[in-house]
């Protein structure tokens, strides 16, 4: 089974809290990007159509002032109507001259009542002649050459152009009326007024981003524009495409169209460049997003500060742990200042008391069970019998004459009498070297050839408590291991090393591998059955232990063919065993 995939605290933190953050930004700045969308371009669109209405308007009225005004000078049963019509049919110079200037008169008329519309004369087109004009016209007129705005049913508006006056160039919007009196005659009424009105207009709209106006004849041919660079005059635009309630991206790219149809047929647009018509939107999403930079930095700020709440009693508690797992169960509780770390904190430390006692009690029970197999093993051999059996033996040795025996029993009796003794398991060093004495020479007795063991004690240890047979099972071993001819020789030392009693047991013999060494610490083992009681080193292992735990040491240093050395330390203590014999 693949293990679960981990993450850490602060990581999760930091990415709920951004979450956290970044949720409530992206609902609130949808909704409000939605609302100040709508609203912006609908205020927007609002504007820029009030404000082509009004220039719609403001042109219609211009037109149907032109119209209204050609329109009384080309009535069929209007006085100008007869003058003229009588002026073309006389051949008589003075009725010529009056119902010319009864004509004039009239068109004067017009032009005083309207001082918008300037230029006023009647085109006769069958001749190319122009007649009754309150201004001199230039000469070659045609209105053929006039840039056509919208066609009516009896009339044409014309504009912008530069007017047909002699004097002047200025810019005029102008109409032909057809004018119907005689039969076979092709008459127009001219009018021209001034632009000036419609620039003015233009000028005076108050937009908050920049838009062009631009005038298109009933055809899409473009009449005037503000923007000569996209939309220059004389192109074409796909009238088809223009709509009276929405603006229209297809015209040309990069703008959006607004269009408004004169009464007469022809078309005022408004051309707003996209990246200026959003301009608002985006200098709205701009702030939206420093504030909202800002808001996440700010998050991540109070993360940072969440998250170093959260860790330092993380830290402390980690930190008991660590100490638990290196058994120190005695450090001082620090509060964090949080009631729930604290409380659990308090638990823990609750728990590593207990765990503490519990280490106790089981030490206890341990160097109770030592103990118990120490004595254990001190008492397999029933004691009593065995005194008795050997004061038989050395009872039969002495009525015998035999010296020798009676001699091996006595020492055997006193190493026996020392080592199973019930008088504690502490003793005085002095003891402990006078039976390993004892030892020695019965072991000389046994063995068949002399072998030299030197013992050297610092008198001033000699009143030093050791553990009962701490030294014999040593000492055994090297007879054991170490001996095997007349050349051997074992050196037993006892110093004081500080507040240390350094035991050293050297012997000259065989010597042991490392795994020698391993298995003759193997309890019970084989080797160990081999010589004396079967206890060896294990015992001298269990009562260091025992009285001494970490206190003391058994370090043994072999080498093959150069002898091995048993090295004892042990914590210097008096007054526990008998008193030193003299």
């Amino acid at each position: 089974m693949l293990p679960k995939t981990t993450y850490s605290l602060k990581n999760r933190a930091y990415l709920f809290l951004i979450l956290s953050s970044i949720i409530p930004l992206i609902t609130i700045g949808y909704i409000s990007y939605i609302s100040m969308y709508s609203l912006l371009n609908r205020n927007t669109d609002d504007g820029i159509r009030s404000n082509m209405k009004q220039i719609q308007v403001s042109l219609s009225n211009v037109f149907a002032n032109l119209e209204d005004s050609a329109l009384q000078l080309a009535m069929y049963n209007g006085k100008v109507a007869d003058d003229i019509e009588t002026y073309l049919d006389t051949t008589d110079i003075l009725t010529k001259y009056e119902k010319k200037k009864s004509v004039i008169e009239s068109i004067s008329f017009i032009n005083a009542s309207k001082p918008d519309i300037g230029l006023i004369f009647i085109y006769y087109a069958n001749k190319h002649q122009v007649m009754f004009e309150n201004q001199s016209v230039q000469p070659g007129f045609d209105p053929a050459q006039l840039p056509m705005l919208a066609n009516g049913i009896n009339a044409t508006f014309y504009g912008p152009h530069t007017t047909v006056r002699t004097t002047h160039d200025s810019p005029v919007f102008s109409i032909a009326r057809k004018v119907n009196l005689i039969e076979g005659a092709d008459m127009y009424v001219y009018l021209e007024t001034s632009i000036k009105l419609f620039e003015d207009l233009l000028k005076s709209q108050q937009y908050k981003l920049a838009v062009s106006s631009i005038l298109v004849n009933d055809r899409g041919r473009i009449m005037y524009s503000q923007q000569e660079k996209d939309f220059p005059v004389g192109s074409i635009i796909d009238i088809a495409k223009l709509s009276d309630t929405a603006k229209t991206k297809e015209i040309r790219g990069g703008y959006y169209v607004f269009s408004e149809k004169g009464q007469q047929g022809w078309y005022v647009l408004s051309a707003v460049d996209t990246k200026a018509y959003s301009s608002d939107i985006r200098q709205w999403m701009g702030k939206f997003a420093f504030f909202a930079v800002v808001s996440i930095v700010a998050s991540l700020l109070l993360g940072l500060s969440m998250w170093r709440i959260v860790y330092r009693p993380l830290r402390t508690i980690n930190r008991e742990i660590m100490l638990l797992s290196h058994n120190k169960f005695y450090s001082k509780l620090k509060t964090t200042g949080i009631l729930e770390f604290d409380s659990l904190l308090a638990e823990f430390h609750d728990m590593k008391s207990k765990i503490a006692g519990l280490f106790t009690e089981l030490e206890e029970k341990e160097r109770k069970k030592r103990i118990i197999e120490v004595e254990k093993l001190l008492h397999q051999i029933n004691p009593h019998f065995l005194h008795n059996t050997l004061n038989t033996v050395q009872w039969l040795a002495r009525m015998n004459g035999q010296d020798e025996i009676d001699r091996l029993v006595a020492l055997f009796t006193r190493v026996l009498h020392y080592n199973l003794g019930k008088e504690g398991g502490i003793v005085a060093l002095n003891e402990e070297v006078e039976a390993l004495q004892n030892y020695v020479d019965l072991q000389r007795i046994r063995y068949a050839y002399h072998f030299d063991v030197q013992i050297k004690v610092d008198p001033a240890l000699l009143d030093v408590d050791v553990p009962r047979f701490i030294m014999q099972p040593i000492v055994e071993n090297a007879i054991y291991h170490g001996l095997k001819d007349e050349s051997g020789y074992i050196l037993i030392e006892a110093a004081r090393i500080g507040a240390e009693l350094l035991i050293t047991v050297k012997d000259n013999g065989a010597g042991m591998s490392e795994r020698d060494i391993e298995r003759l610490l193997e309890p019970l083992s084989e080797e160990h059955k081999k010589v004396g009681m079967g206890i060896g080193l294990s015992y001298v292992r269990y009562m260091l232990d025992v009285n001494y735990g970490d206190q003391a040491s058994m370090d043994i240093i072999g080498e093959k063919d150069k002898g091995t050395t048993f090295i004892l330390r042990l914590p210097i203590s008096r007054g526990t065993g008998k008193e030193v014999r003299t």
